[in-house]
């Protein structure tokens, strides 16, 4: 079965891959887009004919999707459409940031994609911040999801994906309503699989607001966070994908065989990531070093080791990332 999965897959993302991806692009693309493949190659074939139901009431899916979607793609299989499609939805919450100003002030929400690292709930009760001469900040009790109910409630990725998965499921809420939740909850499932969108640095003086998740602190080629996005933009999607099957195989299958249907155990594993990984010792003492100063920080080269190990870890986050989607789309849906 794995072996007839990874042809399907490697053949229809060779199709995504030469037609609707141009140039380089970040986590927020390659990674949400193979996110989005790996997860629909384990949906049903109800699951699959549901989200084409209610993406196809989506308010913007004529200039957003169908008008977008590449001639080539267009004339392809369903299966390869359907693909893209799922693709595009689960990006299209970063085009929001793109729209005309009414529409993006309708749809665009900066502060879905991230959370405060002191922010705990379930089985994330370990922060996901790192601090450096300075005393860790209070922990913050996060709120129950069923007290999620309205979008005036959201302020982070965790009570979006509370909000959103509660929308896509409401068979009384518009289809439309709906279609905007499907591309949330596609989007944020990826998200919080990213380290970076789950705590930050902070030093006495350098980092007293924090480095917002990586952003401040540069490296040989961009910031870190952008690195960690950027993990896998150099293979692609075709390569980063099959790297995933051969890697990882064994996890996707046995996702699919677990109830893991619980966004605070990702986010603890993001963070653990984080807080292990993300930030080198390195990083931390030049940081600790540099605190009183008012030189620019200085840039940190990231070596082959480290390189590798992060697109490993990116993989598997993908990985992660789309057979929960799957998942949770056959058992909710």
């Amino acid at each position: 079965m794995l072996c007839s999965r990874k042809y399907l897959l490697l053949g229809l993302i060779t199709s995504l891959t030469l037609l609707s991806l141009q140039g380089a692009f970040a986590w927020d693309s390659v990674g949400h887009r193979v996110s989005a493949a790996i997860a629909s190659n384990y949906l049903t074939g109800n699951s699959k004919t549901e989200l084409l139901k209610i993406l196809q009431q989506h308010p913007r899916y004529q200039q957003d999707f169908l008008e977008q979607m590449p001639a080539s793609i267009a004339r392809g299989s369903e299966e390869v459409r359907f693909v893209w499609l799922l693709g595009q939805a689960a990006f299209w919450p970063d085009i929001t940031r793109g729209l005309p100003e009414a529409e993006r002030e309708r749809y665009n929400r900066a502060n879905w994609h991230y959370i405060d690292g002191a922010w705990l709930r379930g089985q994330a009760q370990i922060q996901g911040n790192t601090y450096i001469g300075v005393a860790p900040f209070d922990d913050i009790a996060g709120k129950n999801a069923q007290s999620i109910r309205n979008e005036a409630s959201v302020d982070n990725v965790m009570a979006a994906l509370d909000y959103n998965t509660i929308l896509l499921t409401d068979s009384q809420a518009s289809l439309p309503q709906r279609a905007v939740a499907l591309c949330w909850v596609l989007h944020l499932i990826g998200d919080i699989h990213q380290p970076l969108h789950t705590g930050s640095l902070y030093s006495t003086n350098r980092f007293s607001r924090g480095d917002r998740g990586g952003n401040g602190i540069e490296t040989d080629e961009r910031n870190l966070h952008a690195r960690w996005d950027r993990a896998l933009n150099r293979e692609g999607v075709n390569a980063t994908l099959e790297a995933v099957l051969r890697q990882h195989s064994t996890t996707l299958e046995r996702i699919g065989l677990i109830d893991d249907e619980d966004w605070s155990l990702w986010m603890h594993e993001s963070r653990a990531l984080l807080l292990n990984t993300v930030y080198t010792q390195e990083m931390k003492s030049a940081i600790a070093r540099s605190d009183n100063s008012t030189q620019k920080l200085r840039k940190f080269n990231l070596n082959d080791d480290y390189v590798e190990t992060m697109k490993y870890h990116a993989r598997l986050r993908l990985a992660l990332a789309g057979r929960r989607l799957a998942s949770w789309f056959n058992a909710k849906l």
